[in-house]
């Protein structure tokens, strides 16, 4: 198994982006990029947590899944080698949309052969994003020694990929999140095997006693018993078992619902490519001035790639 990146981090602090604003435009006591999972890391242990939300707060989540950096291209302009469109596409709908968290909830690299300065490329893309960047693997980035992410673990190369300002959840046995400002915790689970042994969902702790909780998971879910054979398989049981307000799902690249009694879950579509159409989901969370939560609401936003492709871009 790879070097661990990321262990149940508890608690995230708001830490500023390093270098001031972001390429995408800053907002006001919005949450620019977390720091280095190793920062993060240190500051939960030595207890340095955040305060709660204040009464009258929304949190928007904007969840993706299925980029493919490494196979998709945009559909106009020029591009470099390894085309950064759906990166630039999903930053502007963060900056769009006035999103506090980006979930990229696996496949985000196509495959294991690119190079590590096309890596390092979008980890500084996605760093540059005013928001706070979560990232799991999928079954294209899946999280084994022969991986993206494991053959590129050497010291050097973390830095590279956490560095950056995101924060990968690698931990096969799942890992938990908690942003105090947002009063939001976030569990999810790294895959490691894409096989019918391997379930995203298992293992989800309890539901915390209070805020709102998020489950993600990269996988296949069971609609009929003839999908008892798909690898990482999800069941409608075990997404309403998470007790969470949301469970961000990736995997199947066209939006699609599905969600189980009282849980929200939602297969975001795929930012660009085929088959795609071109969409992520924007989650809404708020908590009104009285201190009543309101019902979380889910709606599916368009993800443009630039006009004029993503060569020039930086």
């Amino acid at each position: 198994m790879p070097s661990s990146l990321v262990t149940r981090i508890r608690t995230v602090p708001k830490v500023p982006p390093a270098g001031g604003a972001s390429t995408y435009g800053a907002r006001t006591g919005s949450v620019g990029p977390v720091a280095s999972c190793l920062a993060v890391r240190e500051r939960a242990e030595t207890g340095s947590l955040e305060t709660g939300p204040p009464s009258g707060h929304q949190l928007r989540v904007l969840h993706t899944s299925d980029v493919h950096i490494g196979h998709v291209r945009g559909p106009h302009g020029t591009h470099r080698d390894v085309c950064q469109c759906p990166i630039h596409a999903l930053a502007a709908a963060v900056a769009q949309h006035e999103a506090d968290v980006l979930l990229i909830a696996g496949d985000l690299f196509d495959h294991a052969r690119l190079r590590r300065i096309d890596v390092a490329h979008t980890m500084e893309l996605l760093g540059s994003v005013d928001a706070s960047v979560i990232i799991i693997p999928g079954n294209h980035d899946v999280h084994d020694e022969q991986s993206l992410w494991g053959t590129h673990a050497d010291h050097e190369h973390r830095l590279e990929v956490t560095g950056a300002g995101v924060i990968f959840l690698d931990d096969p046995e799942g890992a938990t999140l908690h942003f105090g400002e947002h009063d939001l915790t976030l569990w999810g689970r790294a895959m490691d095997s894409h096989d019918a042994d391997y379930r995203p969902l298992a293992g989800v702790p309890a539901r915390p006693d209070a805020g709102w909780f998020i489950a993600a998971g990269h996988g296949h879910f069971q609609r009929t018993p003839d999908d008892a054979h798909r690898s990482s398989p999800i069941s409608a049981e075990e997404i309403e078992a998470t007790g969470a307000d949301y469970v961000a799902l990736g995997h199947w690249h066209v939006t699609t619902d599905v969600s189980v009694g009282d849980v929200l879950a939602w297969y975001p579509g795929a930012p660009m490519g085929m088959p795609s159409n071109g969409t992520a989901s924007l989650v809404t969370f708020e908590r009104r001035a009285d201190g009543v939560r309101e019902p979380v609401s889910v709606s599916h936003v368009a993800v443009t790639p630039p006009g004029d492709g993503c060569a020039e871009m930086t």
